[in-house]
């Protein structure tokens, strides 16, 4: 099964998936990226620090981006 890391970058910081998280297919990888993408939104508002202008990118085991999720996708 391959790994895939979710990267997450943002207006104010950036934090890289050095672990990263077995996925069957990319579309569950994509799967996993939108329902990150919710907890950080989520997270964010409760903060009361929410910015939509962030994202998280989808890294294949070669570390090549595969996908790239706005977190203006999950935000409304």
């Amino acid at each position: 099964m391959p790994r895939f890391y979710f990267n997450f970058h943002c207006d104010k910081f950036e934090a890289t998936d050095v672990v990263g998280e077995f996925c069957r297919t990319p579309a569950d990888a994509r799967f996993e990226a939108m329902r990150a993408a919710r907890r950080i939104v989520r997270q964010r508002l409760l903060e009361q620090d929410f910015t939509h202008m962030g994202w998280i990118e989808v890294e294949d085991e070669a570390h090549r981006p595969v996908l790239k999720v706005p977190l203006s996708a999950v935000a409304f």
